[in-house]
């Protein structure tokens, strides 16, 4: 129902936007589902973009679909469908008729196949006039017809980067520089090890807008336009498995504890990464190393200060 002029108009601004991102490389992260992507740059829909986008009535697909596979009796096929009619919910729950008079047309053997077109029909078309109004203001910026050389991949990948494969892992230990720290240490190697085995790429992406205020990586060495950085964590060498990162997401840095093994690295890490999700002004989190009103227990069971 986004379809006033303010609307489109925001709609052809978020394409513009598209398009400045795409020029300057400064990621952000959309979540577009695949469709939308491919519509953007006019690429081929598959039924399993459609599934993305309307779940509930591509179950109602997948029945049918069971239910032909066994060869019914159209009779039967007929008398278990009366209850369905023509109409479908839209992205906004409101029901609409997929034909005139779809209210009062149940579903039947003959029509089977075209209430699943007109199912894939509405899911398909739903967000046409939005995503023309992006693709216009895309257009503004870019030469909309070169990406169409690219696939939905790459252009989803040009306005929001990847998220955190272990290929991607690879890349960021590439780009990461140490201070306190050495790339042969123990709790560097432990640091690697973690990101590869311990987290899945959910977590990758946390990890990294906890550091960075954004939860994809550019696409290459090139388009980073500063390195990662772990450096040590001054207040922490006496006990450094009871500490907590800290983040400076404007630096793209990490005071990292010099952990003794993955375990507490691990707990530590997801821990902040999870719940210290907002930065300060100077753009770090947990600024100064303390959350106020945070009480954690110590190693004899008596309640302290959290050691940030």
């Amino acid at each position: 129902s986004s379809t006033s002029t303010i609307c489109l108009e925001l709609y052809e601004t978020l394409g513009k936007f598209m398009g400045m991102v795409i020029r300057s490389r400064n990621l952000v992260a959309l979540d577009f589902p695949p469709l939308v992507w491919k519509r953007l740059i006019r690429d081929v829909v598959t039924e399993h973009d459609v599934e993305t986008v309307d779940q509930m009535g591509w179950n109602k697909v997948a029945a049918i679909r069971k239910v032909e596979a066994t060869n019914p009796n159209p009779e039967i096929f007929n008398n278990s469908m009366r209850e369905v009619k023509f109409v479908a919910l839209t992205s906004e729950r409101k029901q609409i008729e997929l034909i005139p008079n779809g209210k009062k047309i149940s579903l039947c053997w003959d029509n089977r196949k075209d209430y699943i077109r007109l199912l894939h029909k509405l899911a398909l078309h739903e967000y046409d006039t939005q995503i023309d109004a992006i693709h216009k203001g895309l257009a503004f910026v870019v030469p909309i017809s070169l990406l169409s050389l690219f696939t939905w991949q790459e252009v989803s990948a040009l306005v929001c980067g990847r998220g955190m494969s272990l290929a991607d892992v690879d890349l960021l230990e590439e780009m990461t520089q140490y201070s306190s720290h050495s790339k042969t240490s123990n709790t560097i190697k432990l640091f690697w090890k973690m990101m590869r085995e311990r987290f899945t790429e959910e977590d990758r992406a946390a990890f990294l807008a906890f550091v960075w205020g954004r939860s994809r990586l550019p696409t290459s060495k090139s388009e980073f336009s500063e390195r990662f950085k772990i450096t040590g964590h001054s207040r922490s060498y006496s006990n450094p498995d009871a500490w907590f990162p800290i983040a400076h997401t404007c630096a793209f840095s990490v005071e990292m504890p010099k952990y003794t093994n993955i375990e507490s690295m691990t707990e530590k890490i997801k821990w902040a990464m999870y719940n210290c999700t907002t930065t300060d002004a100077d753009g770090s989190v947990a600024s100064g190393g303390t959350v106020v009103g945070l009480e954690r227990q110590n190693s004899e069971g008596s309640d302290g200060p959290s050691m940030w």
